[in-house]
């Protein structure tokens, strides 16, 4: 039976707790949109043993596969990721950097949400300097 490959960009959700199985060719781009991911790669033969690299990415960061194989994707709080073939596939530069301007949009947003919410606490204090009303 022939592995379903991903689609040129496929962007996938991991539940907390929840483990993925899929089919990657080399030259794919995992790139994590949001959370924690942990990575095992393609099975490879050291002598006479199988091993499974492991990693961990997180967002904002990306791994490009050196060969073909299946992966095991998990994420203990759940993420969000995205998988984008490589241009021998029929997938150009573009769509690749596309995929990472994505990536670095959702990071901005995130930052900017942060800092608007850090400055309302900074401008509540200033407004009441003598604390909360009881």
């Amino acid at each position: 039976m022939e592995p379903t490959l991903p689609t040129t960009d496929t962007a996938l959700y991991l539940a907390p707790d929840h483990r993925l199985l899929r089919a990657v060719k080399a030259g794919t781009l995992l790139l994590v949109e949001e959370g924690l991911v942990e990575l095992e790669g393609p099975p490879r033969w050291l002598g006479e043993q199988m091993l499974r690299p492991r990693l961990q990415i997180e967002a904002g960061c990306g791994h490009v596969f050196d060969e073909d194989g299946w992966i095991e994707l998990s994420s203990a709080r759940g993420a969000r990721l995205r998988l984008v073939s490589d241009r021998t596939s029929g997938v150009n530069a573009v769509e690749v950097l596309m995929g990472r301007m994505r990536c670095l949009r959702t990071l901005e947003n995130r930052l900017l949400a942060a800092v608007a919410a850090a400055l309302r606490v900074r401008l509540e204090r200033q407004e009441s300097p003598r604390g909360p009303a009881p």
